[in-house]
Order: C-alpha cells, then structure tokens, then sequence
C-alpha cells in the first residue's frame, strides 16, 4: 500500500512541462498561420498602392484633358481682329496656336514677351532633366512649363473647313470626318490620319498619313486657318511598374505608334474639342 508521500509524488510527476515535440508543432502552426497573415497583408498593400496609382493616373490624364481643351477652345481669339490669333503649327504630337485673351493681354499683338501673358501657346510632352520623367508641356513663348506628370505621350488631329461652307469637310467617298496633320511642318495640313479609311485611327494606319483626297484639298494641302476641329489623345501611365503585371498593348495617337511591354499600367484618353474662335 503506496504511503502518502509516494501518491503526492505521483500527483507531481503528472505536473510536467510541453515537450520538444509538442514545442515544435506549436510553432509549426504559428508560422503558418503568420505566414498567412503577412501573405494577406502584403496582398491587400501592393492592392491599395496599386488602387492609388491608377486613381493618380486617372487625375493627371483628366487634368491634361481640362488644361488643354480649355485653351484650345479659345485658339484664333481676336478681339480687336489686329494680332493675327491662329493655329501656328498643326503637328502630330505637339500644337501651337495664339490667342489675344481677355482680360489678361487682350491688346491687338501677340507675343509681346511677357511673362504670362498666355497668347503664345505650345503644348507637347517632354522629358524632364530633374527627374526623367515625362510630363505635359505648356511652353508659353518664354518659359517652357511642366504641368502634369506622368504624361507619356500627346497626339493631335485637325479637322477643317476648306470649302468656308461652315461645315467640317468629309471624306468625299466614305462620309467620316477628315482628321489630318501637318507631316513635314510645312505649314499646312497634308496628310490624313486615317490611311485605310474606315473611319477609326488607330494601330491598322500607317503612321505617315495618307495624301489628303484631292476633292476636298484640290492643292493637296489645306491652310491652318481652315482648322475648326482639334482631336486630341493623352496617354498616362503609373508612376512605378507593378509587380506581376506586364502590359503589352500598342497605342495609336495621331500619327505615332508606342508599343509597351512593361509592368506599367496605362490609360489613353481620347477627346474632341471645337475652335470656336477659328473661322470667324
């Protein structure tokens, strides 16, 4: 018969501590389910940065849209019909047009030198030194100005009234508007956008552009003061390349041709505003 100090002992030796095998599968399950936790984290991050980065890309691109509709709107506009406000150059991938505005300079000459005075304007893309990004361009005729950034390209197409019958001409044999560009800055429009005629630029059109019908420009050629329409593309890109993402997709602005295959999301923004000062 076990004596009293023997069954407390017994009792004791049940009051033992984890073992090393027991020790080992706790902290098994404990990365695990860290693991889990740090994957969902990670996951739920790279969503929200890459959700902020699409939302600041939206921005810019909306941004460059307002900024420049804005002022093309008012291209050719003369008050005093003395400074000779038009469209200056009619590129594929910059613009430049003069307008003598109110009430900041509205004094019958264009480009006096001053600073601000807004009646000399050229928008384009360039490449910032500072950093090496791209950004929209608003060069003022003394100071070239960076506006938005993250813009990767601009493209521009002009619509025009050759005939003055206050409609936009149409290609004589397909019904569509005639976008065109000026091909060799030789100061008119020469080339149409749309090569293949179906009505739609884009990846499918030669990026020289196509000879203008010659029922519509019996020269060839039509003169920038016949512009009454601008089509405008802005292509905006993410700051940084997402991880796991590869975008392989060709865009067609104007005449020029980009084909990407990188981790950078992009959006191309295309828009349609009427020189309600040209013509007049």
């Amino acid at each position: 018969m076990r004596t009293a100090l023997e069954k407390k002992r017994n009792k004791l030796s049940y009051r033992h501590g984890y073992s090393l095998v027991e020790l080992l599968v706790a902290m098994a399950i404990t990365l695990v389910v860290m693991a889990g936790v740090y994957k969902v984290y990670v996951t739920q991050q790279d969503s929200y940065l890459l959700q902020e980065q699409v939302a600041e890309m939206q921005q810019n691109v909306r941004t460059a849209k307002y900024i420049i509709t804005r002022e093309i709107r008012m291209a050719g506009y003369d008050p005093f019909g003395t400074a000779n406000a038009r469209f200056e150059s009619a590129a594929g991938d910059s613009v430049h047009f003069t307008m003598d505005i109110l009430p900041v300079n509205a004094d019958g000459t264009i480009g006096d030198g001053a600073i601000g005075d807004g009646d000399d304007i050229t928008y384009s893309v360039f490449e910032d030194a500072s950093d090496g990004q791209k950004k929209l361009g608003r060069n003022d005729g003394v100071n070239n100005q960076a506006l938005v950034e993250n813009i990767e390209a601009l493209g521009f197409g002009y619509a025009f009234d050759n005939d003055d019958d206050g409609n936009i001409d149409t290609h004589p044999d397909y019904g569509h508007v005639i976008w065109a560009f000026d091909s060799d800055g030789g100061g008119t429009l020469d080339k149409n956008l749309d090569t293949n005629d179906d009505g739609v630029i884009d990846a499918a059109d030669s990026g020289d552009g196509a000879d203008l019908p010659v029922e519509v420009a019996p020269t060839g050629e039509v003169d920038f003061d016949k512009i009454r329409a601008v089509r405008i593309w802005i292509l905006a890109r993410t700051e940084n390349e997402e991880k796991g993402y590869s975008g392989t997709s060709t865009y067609a602005l104007a005449n020029q041709r980009f084909a990407y295959n990188d981790g950078r999301r992009r959006q191309l923004l295309i828009t349609t505003v009427k020189c309600r000062n040209m013509g007049l």
